[in-house]
C-alpha cells in the first residue's frame, strides 16, 4: 500500500477508512512520517493474534501491531481500545473500475478505444476527444461522468476484503468530470479527486470538478453534500457545501467558497420544436457571464451521453445536429470566475422531418394578375406527398384550401378574387407522418385590366378609353400582327384615355397594360383588332357613321 494513505477501522460492524492526500503521489508532496493506517476499536474477546488472522496479509506480523500500539499483553486488550493498523500490513486486492458507457472518442492509456463493459485497472488513464464522453464506475460504486476533451487517471482502486472496505481515487489532469460519489454507511471511506492544484475529498455527495490545464485552475462546484477541498502538499483546505464552489489557482490556496449561480428560468421555453436548427430564447440573469446548455435523450435522465454541449455568452442557445425525438436540455449559468451554477431542465420534442420544401413560384411577396394562383415547390427526397394550405391571414387561422396527399409538387387554385393571400407547404412521409410546415409566403392577386372598348375612328385619328384605377399609368401598343413582332405605334399615358393618329390605313392590333403606383406592371390585355379604312385617306370605297358614332368601312 502507498505510504501516504491514512484510514480508520472500527470493530463490531463499524469500519471507517480515510485516505490521506499522500495517497495521490502525483498531486501532493510526500506525507509526514505517520504512515497510512486503520483505527480499529477492540470489541469483546478480540486479541492481537485473532486480529492478525482476520485482517493481515501475514497473520504472523501481529507483533508489529503490539509494538506500534504499545500493548502489554496481546491476549488481554481492554474493550474499546483503539488500535492503529498499518495499511501496508493489511490484505488488499486490485479491483478495477468499469466503463459503463462510452461515446465518441474515448481511449485508454495504450491509445486503444474504450467501450462499455471494459475494465480500467488501477493506474490506467482515460482520455476523451472533442466528441468523447465516458461513464465509469469505481470499486466503491462512485460514478464518474467524464466529459469531452478530458484526461483522468484511476490512481487508487482496491478492495480490503478482510475489512469489508475499499479504496478509490482518481486524478483529473484536464477537462471536466461530474461525480456521483457513493454514499457510505458505517463510516466507510470517501472518494477523492486529485488535480494539479489540490485534492478534493468527499463522503457521499454530488459535485463537478474541472481543470483548466492552460490557466492552471481547478474549479469545484458542489451540488449535494460537502467536499473538503485542499491545496497541494496537504495545505490547509476548506469544506465546500452544497450550492457553493471554489476556484483554486496555481498557488494552491483555497479561497472562501462562493455561492453558485441559481438555476435559470426556463418556464417560457416551448416544448415543441419543428426546425432542424433548434433555437431557444436568449437568457438573462444577474451575475451570469455565460450560459451552458446540454442536451440528452429524454430517457437519459442522468445525462450519461450529452448529445450536444453549447456555451454562449449572449444570444440564443442553438442545437444543430439532433434527429427527431424527445429530449431534455439542462441549462446552467456561469459566473465571471467560470463557476457553473445549478441546473434547470426543460423537456422538448423535436419534429422537423421530413423537412418542408422550398417554394419555387410565386416568388417572395409576389403580385399576380388574374384570378388564378399557380403554386409550385421543390421536391423533397423523403417526401411521398405534400400538404398545402391557402389562407387570407398570415397566421393561417382559417384556410381557403387545405390539400393533403398531393403527389406532385404543384397546385393550381382558380376562381380567386383580388386580394392578398398566404400559403405554406409541408412534406409527408405518409398520411400519419407529416413534417412541419415551411415559412408562410405572401402573394397578391390583382385584377387584369378589362379589355378596352372598340376604338372610335374618324378623320382626326383613333380615340379610345378604358377602365383604370386611381394612380395607374398605361402602356398602349399597336402592331400590324397579333404577335406584336413589330410595333407600329406605342404610347404611355397617365389616364385611361388615348387619342392618336395612326401611321397608315389598314388592319391593326391593339393591346394595353396597367402600371400600378407601387411599380407593379400587369400583363397585356388580349390583342384586339380594328381597321383604319381607306376612305379616311382618299382611298377606294366609302365611309359612313356607325350607330356608335364611329367610322365604319364600306366595302367597295
Amino acid at each position: 500500500m502507498p505510504g501516504g494513505r491514512r484510514a480508520v477501522l472500527r470493530a463490531a460492524g463499524l469500519i471507517v477508512l480515510a485516505v490521506h492526500a499522500g495517497a495521490f503521489a502525483a498531486t501532493a508532496a510526500p506525507t509526514p512520517p505517520d504512515e497510512a493506517f486503520l483505527s480499529f476499536t477492540v470489541s469483546e474477546h478480540e486479541t492481537l493474534i485473532s486480529l492478525g488472522r482476520r485482517l493481515l496479509t501475514d497473520p504472523r506480523q501481529w507483533p508489529q501491531l503490539q509494538a506500534l500500539n504499545r500493548i502489554a499483553d496481546p491476549r488481554r486488550i481492554p474493550v474499546g481500545t483503539v488500535l492503529r493498523i498499518p495499511l501496508r500490513l493489511m490484505a488488499a486486492e486490485p479491483a478495477p473500475a468499469r466503463v459503463l458507457a462510452a461515446s465518441g472518442e474515448v481511449r485508454g492509456a495504450d491509445g486503444r478505444a474504450l467501450q462499455a463493459g471494459q475494465a480500467v485497472p488501477q493506474g490506467s488513464r482515460v482520455q476523451t476527444g472533442g466528441d468523447g464522453q465516458a461513464t465509469l464506475q469505481l470499486v466503491d460504486g462512485t460514478v464518474l461522468r467524464l466529459r469531452a476533451a478530458s484526461t483522468l487517471q484511476v490512481d487508487l482502486s482496491q478492495r480490503l476484503p478482510r475489512a469489508s472496505g475499499s479504496l478509490s481515487g482518481v486524478r483529473l489532469q484536464d477537462g471536466q468530470v461530474e461525480v456521483k460519489a457513493q454514499k457510505v454507511s458505517g463510516g466507510l471511506p470517501g472518494f477523492r479527486v486529485g488535480t494539479p492544484q489540490g485534492l478534493l475529498g468527499v463522503r457521499g455527495t454530488e459535485f463537478r470538478v474541472s481543470v483548466d490545464a492552460l490557466a492552471e485552475l481547478t474549479r469545484n462546484e458542489v451540488l449535494e453534500g460537502v467536499v473538503m477541498t485542499e491545496g497541494p502538499a496537504g495545505r490547509a483546505g476548506r469544506p465546500v457545501e452544497a450550492g457553493f464552489g471554489v476556484v483554486v489557482d496555481r498557488g494552491g490556496t483555497v479561497p472562501t467558497p462562493v455561492r453558485l449561480p441559481v438555476a435559470p428560468d426556463l418556464s417560457t421555453w416551448p416544448s415543441w420544436r419543428d426546425q432542424v436548427l433548434v433555437r431557444f430564447p436568449a437568457l438573462t440573469q444577474p451575475g451570469a457571464a455565460a450560459f451552458r446548455g446540454q442536451v440528452a435523450a429524454a430517457s437519459d435522465s442522468r445525462f450519461e451521453r450529452v448529445l450536444e454541449d453549447v456555451r454562449v455568452e449572449a444570444g440564443e442557445l442553438r442545437f444543430a445536429h439532433l434527429p427527431d425525438g424527445d429530449y431534455v436540455v439542462r441549462v446552467r449559468a456561469e459566473d465571471a470566475r467560470g463557476l457553473q451554477g445549478l441546473d434547470a431542465r426543460h423537456a422538448f420534442t423535436l419534429k422537423a422531418r421530413p423537412e418542408p420544401p422550398l417554394p419555387i413560384s410565386p416568388g417572395p411577396k409576389a403580385i399576380v394578375s388574374g384570378s388564378r394562383l399557380d403554386l409550385a415547390w421543390a421536391t423533397v427526397e423523403e417526401a411521398r406527398s405534400y400538404r398545402v394550405q391557402l389562407s387570407r391571414t398570415e397566421e393561417i387561422r382559417e384556410t381557403l384550401q387545405d390539400r393533403r396527399g398531393l403527389a406532385s409538387p404543384a397546385l393550381t387554385v382558380d376562381g380567386l378574387s383580388p386580394g392578398v393571400y398566404f400559403w405554406r407547404v409541408a412534406s409527408e412521409r405518409s398520411t400519419t407522418d407529416q413534417g412541419p410546415f415551411g415559412a408562410v409566403h405572401r402573394v397578391e392577386l390583382r385584377p387584369v385590366p378589362a379589355p378596352p372598348p372598340p376604338p372610335r375612328i374618324d378623320e382626326d385619328g383613333v380615340r379610345m378609353a378604358w377602365e383604370g384605377l386611381p394612380g395607374q399609368s398605361f402602356d398602349v401598343e399597336f402592331a400590324r400582327d397579333a404577335s406584336f413582332s413589330v410595333l407600329a405605334l406605342a404610347r404611355r399615358v397617365d389616364t385611361p384615355v388615348l387619342e392618336v393618329k395612326m401611321p397608315g390605313t389598314g388592319r391593326y392590333f391593339l393591346r394595353l397594360r396597367a402600371r400600378d403606383p407601387d411599380g407593379f406592371v400587369g400583363p397585356y390585355t388580349a390583342p384586339q383588332r380594328f381597321d383604319v379604312p381607306n376612305c379616311l385617306r382618299g382611298g377606294q370605297g366609302g365611309c359612313v357613321t356607325g350607330a356608335d358614332g364611329g367610322t365604319v368601312l364600306l366595302a367597295p
